[in-house]
């Protein structure tokens, strides 16, 4: 990997990036195949519309990484950056943060050391030097889109980059071709709630009941949501009334708890938050959103997440659930 790296480092910083485009007037209404990766030309609930210049900067970001040999998952990455910071557009002054001298389509700023004003308003420059930012970060690819975006960027708003997902996805889609289009469908939307060692694992000899996994991660930490949805359940079940406190063994339910229902009869359950989850029934969230935090609320002797996949109101197990989706939750426990 660290070789891979430095070659592919070694190739941004060389790289120089013909532009020679499809000819798409007017306004563009981007929609993935349906029989490949329904759903992702939209952000949030609302479809995405492009002009040709959005289009023509998007092909640019694609096309500088391809050449980088950046894999697909890393395009997706700055193109929903350029989304967010810029709408794709080649900004010659601040955008949306009005940071003094923030340029181009990521907003980068040479008072940071990205770069002069013409390097940064170059589309192939800016995203060139993303990449390379990017690919320094270790582990980069088992980050959710947000902590990765993050990680480059040091926004004063980090969750809004999850919104774009879906619409990064749908456009590297539209310009990737092969092997890599179909490895990027094969993972797109889904990504891991929380990183974590898993204590009890899915319906254990001495647990049957368990329909889920419990991922050890310390009190408060951020849960993301898996992958795109609509929120059907965000409440309080403990026993006690009362999810505000600590639960225990002997107090049933699950706390604080959200219920998402994806595509085709998926469902996840995210349980023993902190205090009351951040999204409420009937929101439409994206992967990577933020569902609330950790805690021990309900049925719970520590912090962990309670995390469940569903298929059809089945249980399923979350570790062999998600790994077939291109997503490692950890080993499981006992």
């Amino acid at each position: 990997m660290a070789g891979m790296t430095g070659r592919v480092l070694a190739a941004l910083t060389a790289l120089a990036v013909g532009t020679v485009f499809l000819c798409v007037g007017g306004l563009s209404v981007l929609t993935a195949p349906a029989a490949a990766c329904p759903a992702l030309g939209t952000s949030g609930s609302a479809t995405v519309s492009y002009t040709t210049e959005q289009l023509r900067n998007a092909r640019i970001i694609i096309t500088v990484g391809e050449h980088a040999r950046v894999p697909p998952r890393g395009r997706v990455i700055a193109v929903a950056v350029a989304l967010q910071e810029s709408r794709l557009h080649n900004l010659p002054h601040q955008g949306r943060d009005n940071d003094r001298d923030s340029l181009g389509l990521f907003q980068q700023r040479p008072s940071q050391g990205w770069g002069t004003p013409a390097q940064l308003t170059d589309p192939n420059y800016a995203a060139s030097a993303f990449y390379r930012r990017l690919l320094r970060i270790p582990g980069w690819e088992r980050l959710p889109l947000t902590a990765a975006a993050q990680r480059v960027q040091g926004s004063a708003y980090p969750d809004a980059y999850a919104k774009w997902e879906p619409a990064a996805t749908a456009l590297v889609l539209r310009y990737t071709t092969g092997a890599a289009a179909k490895g990027l469908c094969a993972t797109t939307g889904w990504t891991a709630p929380v990183r974590g060692p898993v204590g009890s694992g899915f319906r254990p000899p001495d647990r049957p009941g368990h329909a889920g996994v419990d991922i050890i991660v310390p009190r408060k930490t951020v849960i993301r949501a898996a992958r795109a949805g609509t929120v059907i359940t965000s409440k309080c079940n403990a026993s006690t009334g009362n999810c505000d406190v600590d639960g225990s063994p002997a107090v049933k339910g699950c706390g604080w708890y959200v219920e998402i229902a994806h595509t085709t009869g998926l469902t996840t359950r995210y349980c023993h938050m902190v205090t009351r989850p951040l999204v409420t029934v009937g929101q439409t969230v994206v992967a990577g959103q933020p569902l609330g935090r950790v805690g021990s609320s309900g049925n719970s002797s520590g912090p962990h997440l309670h995390f469940e996949t569903r298929v059809n109101g089945d249980a399923v197990d979350p570790i062999a659930f998600m790994a077939a989706r291109g997503i490692v939750l950890s080993a499981a426990g006992r």
